[in-house]
């Protein structure tokens, strides 16, 4: 047996569904649909859990060395993209603004005409 995302199956068939949401990734097996040894499935979960853990830590050393070396130029970079995301909402606000005052001088306009 196969666990396929939320259902385990027997050669393309579908029998029961895991009995946890937990079933293996990559093609594994669930423990509980195909008689795995349980310790082995929680000594593969623990290394794998270590393994993310361990990719986690050295994903933040780096940001901090990174943080180090280029902080004041990402600050400014940072400000550069934030400064003309502000500019493109204001125009579009005042775009808006503008596309509206148009659009009730035009109604007012049909109004009278229809008076």
């Amino acid at each position: 047996m196969e666990c396929n995302g939320p259902q385990c199956s027997t050669s393309g068939t579908n029998s029961s569904n895991c009995e946890s949401d937990s079933c293996c990734d990559e093609g594994s097996e669930c423990p509980s649909c195909s008689g795995q040894d349980m310790l082995k499935f929680v000594e593969i979960m623990w290394h794998k859990a270590a393994m993310a853990a361990m990719f986690e830590v050295k994903k933040e050393r780096i940001k901090s060395r990174l943080e180090k070396s280029f902080g004041p130029t990402l600050d400014k970079g940072a400000d550069a993209v934030v400064e003309a995301i502000d500019k493109k909402i204001k125009s579009a606000v005042q775009s808006s603004k503008s596309e509206q005052e148009l659009r009730n001088k035009l109604s007012s306009i049909l109004n009278e005409e229809t008076n």
